[in-house]
């Protein structure tokens, strides 16, 4: 009982649930699902959306929040289509460009939140509104072009078996389970659910909300990245949708907005929701343009989950911190007729 009740209030574990879900209704939609071009197909779409809600995860775990996504994302992407040349060496200049940039985007964010103490909101807002600015000076419509080597090699397989794109995710899981397990990881949880403790108990708010920041802005460069490698050219309008997706992943997720309580890995499971529901709504032969719709709905049906798990949580500590007290009030009469009889 105690297990299931675990499992119910898991944020990772409700959206694995509606993974599988929806993983089956694909799989009986369509007849093609369990070959490797379709996995590779499926990673590919999701790649971009799992490192991008990694990066975001770290922000919202740490108590801030990070509107800077989208604009971070169109910077790399019009970098490397307008920038990468038409040579291996180009390429891999304006890929490094292009990362580089979101840690400039995020090094700026983390300033002006963790030392100048600019509201995380409106600090990312600031910085996504000259980001998407920048972008279009740089690329002022759609277009552009990138180098053979990155859209065959990020979107190939390693082997004709395993997708780079999976290899991708896999590293982002990897990833965030060793984060956990580090000293930084347990302060960036520790700042989300109770800054105040966090900071007399030690830990230096500044030099962690920082850090996250830049962390967060490097993740959102490697979403652009692997995006360009998706669509082969640049488009500088695009970030606003993406920016949409990525919060959603987090939330179907199960990662708290607020600080303290959620994992990347449920963001992973989020972002593989929206990549396989896209699938399934195609295979199933619904328009496209419902497709926001039902993305909107799940968003819903996903908050509404983490508001009964959380509540389940709670409930649950209630009643243990009860039983505990009901445990121990026994005892105090009898310590105290032991102590008068001796």
């Amino acid at each position: 009982m105690k297990a299931l009740r675990s499992a119910a209030t898991n944020g990772s574990v409700l959206a694995g649930l509606v993974l599988a879900v929806m993983y089956v209704v694909y799989m009986y939609s369509s007849v093609d699902v369990l070959t490797i071009e379709n996995a590779t197909d499926l990673f590919n779409n999701a790649a971009p959306l799992v490192v991008a809600a990694t990066g975001l995860t770290l922000v919202i775990v740490s108590g801030g929040y990070d509107l800077s996504i989208g604009g971070v994302v169109v910077i790399a992407n019009v970098i490397l289509a307008t920038q990468s040349g038409s040579t291996t060496q180009s390429g891999l200049l304006a890929i490094a460009v292009a990362l580089a940039a979101g840690l400039l985007v995020g090094a700026i964010n983390g300033f002006l939140v963790a030392y100048l103490g600019v509201q995380s909101i409106a600090a990312t807002l600031g910085t996504f509104i000259m980001c998407t600015g920048i972008a279009l000076v740089i690329m002022p419509s759609p277009g552009g072009s990138v180098p053979d080597f990155i859209s065959p090699g990020l979107n190939s397989t390693v082997g004709g078996v395993v997708p780079v794109a999976f290899l991708v995710v896999l590293a982002c899981v990897l990833g965030w389970l060793i984060l956990r397990r580090c000293r930084f990881g347990v302060h960036i949880y520790a700042l989300g659910s109770d800054e105040r403790s966090a900071v007399q108990s030690g830990i230096r708010r500044a030099n962690v909300k920082f850090r996250v920041f830049v962390g967060a802005g490097f993740l959102y460069a490697a979403a652009g990245v692997m995006l360009t490698a998706q669509t082969a050219s640049g488009d500088p309008n695009g970030s606003a949708l993406f920016m949409v997706l990525v919060f959603a992943a987090v939330a179907i997720g199960g990662t708290r907005f607020g600080g303290g309580r959620g994992s990347a890995i449920g963001s992973i499971l989020g972002a593989g929701v929206l990549a396989v529901l896209q699938k399934m709504l195609f295979a199933l032969g619904v328009s496209t343009f419902y497709t926001g719709i039902v993305q909107g709905a799940v968003l819903i049906l996903a908050v509404l989950l983490g508001q009964v798990s959380l509540g389940l949580a709670q409930r649950s500590r209630v009643s243990e911190s009860t039983q505990l007290i009901h445990g121990t009030e026994p005892a105090g009469p009898q310590a105290a007729q032991t102590g008068g009889q001796s």
